[in-house]
C-alpha cells in the first residue's frame, strides 16, 4: 500500500503576519523557526524551561487546531495565562491558527552586530586568477582541451603544468561555447589547484569569512585583492529551536539522529540566505566567491560538518576529529563559485575550537610575553592563558545565563532589552536599554540581556540590596515576595514603565544563576593560574559580543575575573571573526592557527578533584572571593 502524503497546515505568526505552511502534527515551535520567527528555547524545545510561552489570540478557534495541554505542559504556563497561552515546544498544529509571540518570548532574529577590528594583514590568499590564452582545438599537434590550458597555464605561471581534474572540466563544460574560447582564466588554489575555468578575463576575487556561535552568525564577505570588506550579515542560529546550549543540541542528535542532518542542514541554509543578501547588496556574482573560512566551537563545527558530535558531550569529551579540514565548499551545500574551498579551523580539543584558535590567532607579539589571559564569555567560556608564550587554555560551563536565559525576564541583546544597571541615591537602581536603531524616541524595556543581568547583580550587590553569599535583603523596600513560591524578587522597572506591561524583575533564582555562572568562570581561570604558578596578570582580553559589552567595574566587583586594574581589562571585539578574515586574506595565518591549535594544552575540568572546591569559593559575590579571609559564600 502506498504511503500517504504528510497533509499539511497554515499557521500565522504575529506580529509581522508571518505566514507558514507546515506538516500536520509539527510543533509551534519548529514551525516558527522554519519561518524566521525566532522564538526562545532554553531547555531546547524538550518542554522544561517554559521560555517558549505564546499567546493565543483566538484562544476558541485555536482550542480545535491544536493539541490538548498535557499535565507537563500546564505545570509551566502561569497559572493566570493556561486558557490563552500555549508552550511553543509542547503545541502541536493539526489545524490553520493564530499564535502571537510576546517579546518576553523572542530570541533575536537578527541579533545586534558584532563588533570587529578592521585587521589589515600582507595579503597571500589561497586562491589566484590567471588569464591565458590558448591553442585553438584545430592547432597542430591536435591536443585535448585540459591538454592546451595545462600548458598554457605553465608557461603563464612558469610552473610545472598542473593536472587539470576531470570535475573542473565538466563544470566548465556546461558553459555554450566552451570548446572555441581561446582566452580563459584559470582560478588557482594554493592545494587544490585548478578549481574554476571560465571563458575570457575575470579577474575579481571574493572570499567569505564565517563565523558561527551557539546563538548566532556572523558571514563577512571579503575582497581578496585588497584584503577590504565589502559587507557583513548577522543572524541568529536556528539550530536554537533545538537547544540554547551545545549539550542540548548533542542530546537531541542522541535521541535521532536524523536531526543531525536536518541542523545541518538550516546553519548551511542561513549562511547561504546571508551570503546571498551581502553579495546583492555589492552587486557581485557568487561565481566570484572563491574562497571560504569557518571558525565555530567544535560542536557547531561538527554539526556543519555533519559529523555527529555525541563524543563531545560524554568522557573523555573530545572531538572525532582536531585538524584543519580543506573540502570543496560544494560538499556541504554551500553556494559559493563552482570549485570554491572552505578552510575550517583547527581545534584544540571537544570545547577549544576553531573560535578559540582565532582569537588567539589575532593577538600580537605581546600576547607571548608576561602573563595574559584571553576569556570568551557565552554559553560556554572559553579561557586562554598565555605565560612567556606557554599557552594553556580550558573550558567552563557557564550555562547561557549570559545570553540572558534562564533569568525570569532575560532576553537576548537587542531594542528594549537592560543593558546596563547602577546604584544611585537611596538604594535604588538605575538602568537604560539598548535603543532602537531607527527610532529617535526611547524603547520601552522588555527585559534583560546577559551584559544587564551581570551589571544588575553588580548593582544589587553596591546598593546592598544584595548579600555578599547572594541572598537577597527581604528588608530593602524594592524587594517583594512572590506569591507563589514565596521567593525574594527585586523589582528593576514596574509594570507601568515596561514594553511588555508586567514588572521586569530579578528574582533570587536570577541571582544564584549570575553566581553559578560566574563560580564556574572563576574557578576554571583559578585553576589555570595555580597550575602555571602565575600569581599576577598582566592583561585580561574580552573576546565576543558578550565581552565587548561588559563593564570592567561590575565584572571586578563580584569577582567574575581575577582581580586587576580596570584599565588592563581589555575588549577586543569579534577576535574570532577577526581570525577568520586574516586566515581568509592570507595562508601564512592558516599555517599559524594550526600551529597554535597543536600547542595549546587543554585542562578538563571535569576531571580535576580541585574543580567543586574553587567553584564553591569562588561564588561569593566580592571583588576576589578566592582571597584568604573571604568568607563561604553559603555560610
Amino acid at each position: 500500500m502506498a504511503s500517504q502524503t504528510p497533509k499539511s497546515v497554515s499557521l500565522t505568526f504575529e506580529p509581522g503576519s508571518q505566514d507558514v505552511e507546515i506538516e500536520q502534527g509539527e510543533t509551534i515551535l519548529h514551525a516558527a523557526w522554519q519561518c524566521g520567527v525566532a522564538i526562545k528555547s532554553v531547555c531546547g524545545g524538550r518542554g522544561k524551561c517554559g521560555t517558549c510561552l505564546v499567546e493565543l489570540p483566538q484562544p476558541d478557534e485555536a482550542a480545535t487546531a491544536l493539541s490538548p495541554q498535557s499535565a507537563q505542559e500546564t505545570s509551566l504556563l502561569p497559572r493566570s495565562q493556561a486558557g490563552t497561552h500555549r508552550l511553543a515546544c509542547m503545541t502541536h498544529v493539526h489545524g490553520p491558527a493564530v499564535i502571537f509571540v510576546p517579546p518576553e518570548s523572542r530570541a533575536a532574529a537578527t541579533p545586534p552586530s558584532k563588533p570587529y577590528n578592521d585587521t589589515r594583514v600582507a595579503l597571500a590568499p589561497t586562491v589566484e586568477r590567471v588569464t591565458i590564452d590558448i591553442a585553438s582545438a584545430g592547432s597542430e599537434p591536435i591536443r585535448s582541451l585540459a591538454t592546451r590550458v595545462a600548458e598554457a597555464l605553465a608557461d603563464a605561471t612558469r610552473r610545472p603544468a598542473p593536472t587539470i581534474l576531470p570535475a573542473v572540466i565538466a563544470e566548465y563544460s556546461r558553459h555554450r561555447g566552451f570548446d572555441t574560447a581561446t582566452r580563459l582564466t584559470v582560478t588557482l588554489h594554493a592545494k587544490a589547484g585548478v578549481i574554476q575555468l571560465r571563458e575570457g578575463e575575470r579577474t575579481r576575487r571574493l572570499g567569505i569569512a564565517i563565523d558561527i556561535g551557539t546563538t548566532s552568525i556572523v558571514i563577512f564577505l571579503c575582497d581578496l585583492a585588497d584584503g577590504t570588506i565589502l559587507a557583513v550579515r548577522t543572524a541568529s542560529n536556528p539550530q536554537a529551536a533545538f537547544g540554547e546550549d551545545v549539550i542540548s543540541r548533542i542530546t537531541h542528535i542522541h535521541r535521532d539522529p536524523r536531526l543531525l542532518g536536518r541542523m545541518q542542514g538550516l546553519i548551511v541554509a542561513e549562511i547561504n540566505r546571508l551570503l546571498a543578501d551581502a553579495a546583492r547588496s555589492c552587486d557581485v556574482d557568487l561565481d566570484d566567491v572563491l574562497d571560504a573560512v569557518v571558525v565555530a566551537n567544535p560542536t557547531m563545527l561538527h554539526i556543519l560538518m555533519g559529523v555527529d558530535p555525541e563524543p563531545i558531550g560524554r568522557g573523555p569529551y573530545m572531538s572525532v576529529w582536531t585538524e584543519a579540514v580543506d573540502i570543496e565548499a560544494a560538499q556541504i551545500g554551500l553556494v559559493l563559485a563552482p570549485g570554491a574551498r572552505l578552510f575550517v579551523f583547527p581545534m584544540s580539543s571537544g570545547y577549544i575550537g576553531g573560535d578559540t584558535i582565532a582569537a588567539v590567532l589575532t593577538r600580537e607579539r605581546d600576547f607571548f610575553r608576561g602573563t595574559q589571559l584571553l576569556i570568551d564569555v557565552g554559553t560556554n567560556g572559553e579561557v586562554v592563558l598565555a605565560k612567556d608564550g606557554e599557552l594553556t587554555a580550558t573550558s567552563c560551563a557557564t550555562g547561557p545565563v549570559y545570553e540572558g536565559a534562564h533569568i525570569a525576564c532575560g532576553v537576548r541583546a537587542s531594542p528594549g532589552a537592560i543593558d546596563h544597571v547602577w546604584a544611585i541615591a537611596d538604594g535604588k537602581l538605575g538602568w537604560s536599554a539598548i535603543p532602537h536603531p531607527d527610532r529617535d524616541s526611547e524603547v520601552a524595556p522588555i527585559g534583560i540581556c546577559g551584559s544587564g543581568v551581570i551589571a544588575c547583580v553588580a548593582a544589587l550587590a553596591d546598593a546592598g540590596i544584595v548579600h555578599r553569599d547572594g541572598s537577597l535583603d527581604r528588608e530593602h523596600p524594592g524587594v517583594r515576595q512572590d506569591p507563589t513560591s514565596h521567593a525574594a524578587e527585586y523589582v528593576l522597572v514596574p509594570a507601568s514603565a515596561s514594553g511588555t506591561g508586567r514588572d521586569i524583575i530579578v528574582t533570587q533564582q536570577d541571582v544564584r544563576n549570575v553566581q553559578l555562572g560566574k563560580a564556574a568562570l572563576r574557578a576554571g581561570i583559578e585553576i589555570l593560574l595555580r597550575d602555571q604558578n602565575v600569581g599576577r596578570l598582566d592583561t585580561i582580553y574580552l573576546a565576543g559580543a558578550f565581552g565587548n559589552h561588559l563593564d570592567p567595574a561590575d565584572i571586578l566587583s563580584i569577582g567574575m575575573v581575577p582581580p586587576v586594574a580596570q584599565d588592563r581589562i581589555v575588549p577586543i571585539g569579534n577576535a574570532a571573526g577577526d581570525g577568520a578574515r586574516m586566515a581568509l586574506f592570507s595562508t601564512r595565518f592558516r599555517d599559524r592557527a594550526c600551529r597554535l591549535a597543536r600547542r595549546t594544552s587543554v585542562i578538563e575540568l571535569s576531571w580535576r578533584s580541585d574543580f567543586q572546591d574553587t567553584f564553591i569559593d569562588a561564588i561569593a559575590l566580592v571583588p576576589d572571593p578566592l582571597a584568604p579571609d573571604t568568607e563561604g559564600a553559603l555560610a
